[in-house]
Formats: C-alpha cells, structure tokens, sequence
C-alpha cells in the first residue's frame, strides 16, 4: 500500500526488523567528492550511488562574492535541502504509518547568514536564525499535524544533526 509516496508495508517491515534487532537500522553513509581543478563550470563534484536509479552527479558552486562562478547551488542551499528533504521524509512516512493522507506537501526554509565569520573577520556565528514553514493540506486537523511535527523532530536524522553536536573526525592524506 502507498500512501504519501511511501511504500507503508516495506517501511513498517524495516522498522519492526529494527525493533527486533537493532543491527538492522545502522547503514554506514559515504559520500565522495572533488574540488574541480582545471576544468570549467561548478568548482565541487559528487557521484552518488542510489539504489535503483544508478548513479547521480552532484554539483556545487560558490556564490560569485565568494569567488566561485554562481553556476550550480552552494554548499549551504545542499545543506538546507538536505535537511528539508529529511524532513519532508520522515514528516511523509510517518504520516503514512499514521493513515494521514497529504494532499499536497511543501517545505520553504529561510536562514540569515552573517558571512564575516566565515571571513574570519568576526566570531558571529555564520548560520542563525534557521526557520521552515510547512504548507499541508490534509484532511487532518492541526492537533495530529502538530503531533506529526513532533515525532518528525525525534526521528528525522537531519534535524538531529543540527541539533546536536556532531564533532567530524578530519584527516588530511598528502599524495
């Protein structure tokens, strides 16, 4: 059964696999990338793997003020629709598992950004201020939206990044 663009019964099969052995929910997450030395366009590059529709190619260019050429999304649009497209995931399939029905479903997030600590210039933090209106329409009333956007905030692994710390471990590799 689909609902909300989810398939319920393989989704709720995955989450009682998991209750009955916590190994199953782990999945180690890699992803690759290339500053594009020499060439012409977008200045970073990713080929994703996907599972069924083969491989992706990914593309990121600064904003023109930060010496890039403003041809492809920057790295901070990535990060914010990273995290709504999460979002909007979770927010779907849990809904779903729910019986809630979405008849239409967006996402618009607005973030301040005060480059001059990206500048090194002051200590201000770069990214504040990080809002997203959710426009739902649904036979459901607000009390189980509201109830649905708090199970999303506990389940959602984007929003847990950017709400906890997540230190990474960096290694640098001469060749």
């Amino acid at each position: 059964m689909i609902v909300n663009r989810v398939d319920v019964e393989k989704f709720k099969e995955t989450v009682e696999k998991a209750r009955k052995d916590p190994a199953t929910g782990k999945k180690t997450m890699e992803v690759e990338g290339e500053w594009r030395i020499g060439k012409t366009g977008p200045q970073f590059e990713s080929k994703i793997k996907t599972e069924k529709g083969g491989e992706i190619t990914l593309q990121s260019d600064e904003t023109l003020i930060l010496g890039g050429g403003g041809t492809a999304p920057n790295p901070v649009q990535y990060c914010i629709y990273g995290l709504i497209a999460c979002y909007a995931a979770t927010f779907a399939k849990w809904a779903a598992i729910e019986g809630i029905v979405l008849k239409s479903f967006k996402i618009k997030a607005t973030s301040n950004m005060d480059l001059t600590g990206a500048f090194g210039v002051t200590q201000n933090p770069i990214l504040e201020h990080l809002k997203w209106e959710m426009i739902v329409d649904s036979d459901a009333g607000m009390d189980k939206l509201n109830r649905l956007n708090e199970i999303a905030k506990e389940r959602c692994p984007g929003y847990y990044c950017v709400t906890h710390e997540i230190i990474p471990e960096i290694k640098i590799i001469k060749q």
